[in-house]
């Protein structure tokens, strides 16, 4: 389940629209406007499922809004269709939705045209005083769902974040492990070529010096210590050589921490086998890279869909990121993208940008062996 918030509004919001419809299907069970009230609140309980409903939104975002869209003028025709009171519980249920498509700004002006038009709407049938009333108790009920919403946004958004950073610091924590490892391990090896090779290099030297001024049994002795100090001393370079080469990064292990579990989106990683980083100034460049352009999708696009593909050849590391987010005519680099572009082209590489018909970055840097 993508969101559980999500999820257990929808089912609140169908549950509340259900009751609704089986609350005024008894009351007008021999009334007149049975038929045609059962009709519209069939049509109001599918558009609260479609518009509420976490995974329409996500595969079929332009059904579930055009269901938001059409939700609250049913909810006046059927109120003037059918004359009962309790139909207002439909536009709280709208209003509780609203943030989920609607910025904060937006969901209040949204608040003020519901309230507004309840107004308009009971002066039609009520008094101006008993309109009021009325007009502002049902105000009440939807600012109390229209603030819940938006604390539960919020929450969400915060939630998301903080495990956004999460997979952020854990992924640079591999990373500097990685690098710290290779630090130690060449301080080791300059250590033991400095001070044990150097000091083997000139017993080798003296052990055959004093092999040819030995003789005898003792010149035998001095012949093996000789063999073992030459012995000893290719195994003191062997090992050398060994703790200076650099172990490869995990790059697919660091993308997969990054983009594990990620809220609203679905990514497909197409990482070629080949795909070997042993440059870990590199490799971070790539990662954050990678972290700032998930970050922008889930802040600004309603993408659910993101595709990220690295292959090498030529001697460059290629990376493309792209997402279903939509394209737009003009596209403003923000401070992160730009820090990227500079860290990037410090190490020799480039990014290119294209905006239609989706956002897509392609990152290209030199492969360093």
């Amino acid at each position: 389940m993508r969101n559980r918030a999500s999820y257990y509004q929808h089912l609140g919001g169908l549950a509340t629209a259900l009751t609704i419809a089986l609350v005024s299907g008894w009351l007008l069970w021999h009334e007149p406007p049975f038929w045609e009230s059962s009709v519209w609140q069939f049509i109001m309980l599918s558009l609260v499922y479609l518009a509420s409903n976490p995974n329409i939104k996500h595969r079929y975002s332009g059904v579930s809004k055009a269901a938001f869209i059409l939700m609250l003028p049913i909810v006046f025709i059927l109120s003037w269709r059918v004359p009962l009171d309790l139909f207002f519980i439909y536009s709280i249920i709208w209003i509780a939705i609203v943030p989920s498509y609607c910025s904060k700004s937006t969901s209040w002006w949204s608040l003020a045209l519901v309230v507004g038009s309840w107004y308009v709407f009971r002066l039609t049938s009520f008094g101006g005083a008993e309109a009021l009333v009325k007009t502002l108790l049902e105000a009440t009920f939807h600012l109390f769902a229209l603030i819940a919403s938006i604390v539960a946004k919020e929450s969400q958004q915060a939630n998301e974040k903080t495990q956004q950073l999460n997979r952020e610091l854990l992924a640079t924590q591999r990373l500097l492990s990685q690098a710290s490892r290779d630090s130690e391990r060449m301080r080791i090896a300059r250590d033991l070529h400095d001070s044990l090779g150097h000091h083997l290099t000139a017993l080798t030297i003296n052990l055959q010096v004093a092999s040819r001024l030995s003789e005898g049994e003792v010149n035998e002795k001095v012949e093996q210590c000789h063999a073992l100090s030459k012995l000893l001393l290719s195994d003191v370079r062997e090992s050398v050589s060994t703790l200076r080469e650099i172990p490869m990064v995990s790059f697919r292990e660091l993308l997969e921490i990054t983009v594990k579990d990620l809220p609203r989106v679905d990514v497909l990683l197409e990482l070629d086998d080949a795909l070997e980083i042993n440059d870990v100034d590199t490799a971070e460049v790539l990662l954050r890279f990678v972290q700032e352009a998930v970050t922008n999708t889930l802040k600004h696009t309603n993408a659910g869909n993101v595709v990220i593909k690295a292959d090498v050849g030529d001697g460059e590391i290629r990376l493309r990121y792209s997402d279903d987010g939509g394209g737009c005519d003009t596209l403003i680099l923000g401070n992160g993208i730009n820090g990227m572009k500079e860290r990037l082209e410090r190490l020799g590489g480039r990014l290119e940008i294209a905006s239609q018909p989706h956002v897509t970055l392609r990152l290209v840097a030199p492969l360093i062996n």
